[in-house]
């Protein structure tokens, strides 16, 4: 049953992108650790793996039917199948190969600030593909979410800005998939459950990943793995794999693709507290004010749904 758009829902909605940007952070700190130990394929591989089994476990105990995904996908139109394959291909395989392959010729720093493009990207991808509306104040919001990770990413040394054009050119092309999928993921709409998408966006990647984790499996050296290290690898699969998928999904169903764009933020933000408390990577004064710009664009561009809801909008 549709009905109007509340100021609860509009709150629901933010909570869901900003933990699901929050999951991203966690991974990224997770992944940071764990590539040590598990080639970079084989890692993704698994996470996409743990995702395709926890959600299947999940459907199987909520509903009884562990393959209704597969149903579901089967019934769709030949568009919106390819719809969500290409959905699936931005937001896992294309962004995570253009990134590290990117990342192995260029510098973190170089890498966060090409980055900080991603939500005027969504921006004008929405305009563009879903007709969403550009207004003041959401150009204004964000202008200020897009100088807040840049300071998030300036402010190191010289040598950390380093990094060679071909490295930082892959940075900027996966900058495209990642603001695709959150286009692509508002194009399939109604017509499968967060769910279903999630069980079947895992499962592309799990097949295109696995011939490439296959070919790395010999670098893999499972002796010298602990039994501490397999319970961050459950924990990385489980925050990438399941909860960011389903969280950025239904805050989707909420709200338009250009503010999701402000909560792309939220992930640096994330890994820089993150960093902070687990790494013991120090926090100065351009990170403490990249966050708040970062928080004050996202209260800039929420700030009316969020006092007033919007009768305009309907929600299922």
């Amino acid at each position: 049953m549709n009905h109007s758009l509340t100021k609860k829902d509009y709150l629901v909605g933010y909570m869901e992108l900003t933990l699901a940007q929050c999951c991203v952070g966690l991974n990224v700190i997770s992944g940071k650790y764990l590539i040590t130990f598990f080639p970079i394929f084989l890692l993704l591989a698994i996470r996409f793996a743990i995702g395709v089994a926890g959600m299947m476990a999940i459907t199987q105990m909520k509903d009884g039917h562990c393959l209704s995904a597969y149903r579901r996908f089967m019934s769709l139109t030949l568009r919106d199948k390819l719809l969500l394959i290409a959905q699936a291909a931005c937001g896992g395989f294309l962004f995570n190969v253009l990134i590290l392959f990117g990342m192995k010729s260029t510098s973190a720093t170089s890498a966060g600030i090409i980055s900080s493009i991603t939500p005027i990207m969504i921006f004008i991808l929405a305009a563009l593909f879903l007709n969403e509306k550009i207004n003041l104040q959401k150009g204004l919001a964000i202008l200020i979410v897009m100088a807040g990770l840049l300071m998030l990413n300036t402010g190191k040394s010289y040598d950390s800005l380093k990094g060679s054009l071909f490295g930082n050119f892959l940075v900027l092309l996966a900058v495209i998939p990642e603001a695709l999928f959150t286009i692509l993921s508002k194009s399939v709409g109604k017509k499968i459950s967060e769910m279903e998408a999630v069980i079947l966006v895992n499962m592309i990647n799990l097949i295109l990943f696995l011939p490439f984790a296959m070919m790395s499996i010999h670098d893999f050296h499972p002796e010298n793995i602990s039994n501490g290290i397999y319970v961050q690898l459950f924990i990385y699969g489980i925050t990438g794999g399941i909860m960011f998928f389903l969280l950025w999904y239904r805050g989707l169903t909420k709200i338009n693709a250009n503010t999701a764009a402000l909560f792309t933020g939220v992930m640096p933000v994330s890994t820089t507290v993150l960093a902070f408390l687990f790494l013991h990577e120090p926090i100065g004064v351009n990170e403490v004010i990249g966050m708040l710009l970062v928080i004050a664009a996202i209260f800039i561009g929420c700030k009316k749904n969020l006092f007033t809801g919007d009768k305009s909008r309907t929600i299922s």
